[in-house]
């Protein structure tokens, strides 16, 4: 996963954790991509620690896709993501390991971006890959259903090296029979988790909690002020600047409830803030499937599914009580790890 380049991406191994001391899965390793991935790999790391979930092991991906992204990709800092002599660049070897020691058609894989570790991996173990993954969970690879070859191929990034690892994935897994669950990434605009979830969730005092609504508060209120200044200097300019799209974080973010620009701190104000990788969890999971809708794809008996919506509203059935079951979740993980820990 490309951990750490959303600000509550923390949230997600939060949920893992909850979900794990129910018995609902088991998480059995993290693997970040995309420069620079040695630092998210640090921060996942701290993060799985302070959870309560040392034996979780992280590495970070070596693999020529996952270095050919931009090492100036945004990474949000931790102040517990500081260097681990327990972190290693071995992630095709990590998930290899797992694979080994996995009962067959047991294995879920996330992934977030760059497939090359798991390209790598279907080339060298191809046979192991077939009889261990059961899923594999592509959040944020938009894909296409191509009727005249009965196939799901993934929707071309510009980027050719990174497209021919994508449809090497896809084919491959249709070819051994491990079904696909395709998310796009903007079902997650808009979703209704707002500020006052997060600083409820703040109350616990708990190291992720905090830096999470942090990080949260300063990243909307740095947009608005970039917002602020383009209205002031364009008279009402709505486009994007350095990757933000400025009309989408009025709509989606704000609600469509733009405060007036005489308004320093906005954060009272925000009505979602970017849930991408806890969506991607859930969509490992059955159950929290149900919330979402889906085309079915079958191919050879196997079924592949795509939700390709664009908005939380579009794609997410219930939004408000999926909301609620995550706020609950992480809630209860970040107190656990807390009542447990020792002074």
């Amino acid at each position: 996963a490309d951990f750490g380049r959303r600000a509550s991406d923390e949230y997600m191994l939060s949920v893992a954790a909850s979900l794990q001391q129910m018995g609902t899965l088991k998480l059995i390793s993290v693997v970040t991509v995309t420069p620079p991935q040695v630092l998210r790999a640090d921060a996942a790391r701290g993060a799985l620690d302070s959870l309560l979930l040392p034996d979780v092991p992280v590495a970070y991906s070596r693999s020529s896709s996952a270095a050919s992204g931009s090492s100036n990709a945004k990474t949000f800092k931790s102040d517990y993501g500081i260097s681990s002599p327990h972190v290693n660049n071995t992630g095709v070897e990590l998930i290899t390991r797992a694979m080994m020691t996995a009962p067959d058609k047991s294995l879920v894989i996330m992934c977030t971006a760059c497939l090359g570790d798991v390209s790598e991996i279907i080339e060298t173990r191809r046979d192991l890959f077939a009889s261990k993954v059961k899923e594999i969970v592509l959040m944020g690879f938009p894909a296409k259903s191509v009727r005249r070859r009965s196939s799901i191929e993934p929707e071309e990034s510009g980027i050719d090296a990174e497209d021919e690892v994508r449809r090497k994935v896809f084919q491959s897994c249709q070819d051994l029979g491990v079904a696909t669950v395709i998310i796009y990434k903007e079902i997650a605009l808009g979703f209704p988790f707002p500020s006052s979830f997060v600083d409820d969730l703040a109350e616990t005092n708990h190291m992720v909690s905090l830096q999470t609504q942090h990080r949260e508060e300063m990243h909307a209120n740095g947009i608005w002020e970039l917002t602020k200044q383009l209205q002031q200097e364009t008279r009402g300019y709505r486009g994007s600047l350095k990757n933000i799209d400025l009309k989408a974080f009025s709509k989606y973010t704000l609600g469509n409830k733009s405060p007036p620009l005489t308004q320093h701190n906005i954060w009272p104000q925000v009505k979602s803030i970017n849930l991408e990788l806890v969506l991607g969890l859930l969509c490992c999971i059955p159950m929290y499937r149900e919330y979402f809708k889906w085309e079915v794809h079958s191919r050879e008996g196997v079924e592949h599914i795509i939700s390709r919506h664009m908005s939380a509203s579009a794609g997410i059935i219930k939004p408000d009580n999926l909301s609620s079951e995550i706020h609950m979740l992480v809630g209860v993980s970040l107190r656990t790890a807390l009542n447990n820990t020792s002074c």
